[in-house]
């Protein structure tokens, strides 16, 4: 106890030597385009469930199940939270103000990551789109809320190099809500020349299968990006001798 109460907070200090160096123009570019999508994904989102109307959803509810859309648009809504704060935890500026970016930094993890991500296993366990699209769904939530968990031990711990490795990780998922809209796009444009041969002109057939795809597609390759991003940083950073 008497080291805990002697031994200064250096919280602050580390936060903002994390970002003191200034913003590249191409860093200042990507988060830019970053916070655009997601703010574009979450207007999205705001007209077409704003109004609490099942009848506007774009994702079948299942009859008889009066709680399904209400856990939809609670996936929704908390996911919007964190779709639309995460870009701000890359912005050094507010980064160089440590209390700010704390109390961001808790509002996106328990205003959206966690209630997103238990609510979303649960409406993935419900989908109507079959079992593989329902596992993409559910790896994709617990790949969520276990980035955040441990990105927020991380903080908790003092290990900030750790927690802002992970709280890449986490965003990069977050970032499928965008990421889905654009591979469910390709996947339907790249079956096209299929349509005939293959589903024998049934459509619906086809956009079954591309959005199972698109299910796992949504945040793999995200994942992958920012490994590889950041062990190119850590190769830049620590150059082998």
């Amino acid at each position: 106890m008497t080291d805990q109460l002697t031994r200064p907070d250096r919280r602050d200090a580390i936060v903002a030597a994390m970002s003191r160096p200034p913003a590249t123009e191409p860093n200042r570019y990507r988060v830019v385009v970053v916070a655009f999508l997601s703010l574009g994904v979450v207007a999205y989102a705001a007209v077409v469930y704003g109004g609490f109307d099942v009848s506007a959803s774009m994702v079948d509810v299942r009859e008889g199940l009066a709680w399904h859309y209400p856990l939809l648009w609670t996936h929704i809504l908390t996911g919007a939270i964190a779709l639309g704060l995460g870009p701000l935890q890359f912005v050094r500026r507010i980064r160089r103000v440590p209390r700010v970016h704390r109390y961001l930094g808790r509002a996106y993890l328990f205003a959206g990551v966690v209630p997103s991500s238990i609510v979303g296993i649960a409406v993935a366990l419900l989908t109507t789109s079959g079992p593989v699209a329902a596992a993409g769904l559910v790896v994709g939530d617990l790949l969520w809320i276990t980035t955040a968990v441990i990105a927020y031990r991380h903080a908790r711990a003092a290990r900030y190099r750790q927690h802002g490795e992970w709280m890449i990780r986490n965003f990069a998922v977050t970032f499928a809500a965008v990421t889905f809209r654009a591979w469910l796009g390709l996947t339907i444009a790249g079956q096209v020349p299929l349509l005939e041969p293959v589903y024998g002109g049934d459509f619906d057939a086809l956009f079954a299968v591309a959005y199972a795809a698109t299910c796992w597609l949504a945040f793999i390759p995200n994942l992958v990006f920012v490994n590889l991003y950041l062990r190119h940083r850590h190769a830049t950073a620590h150059p082998r001798r």
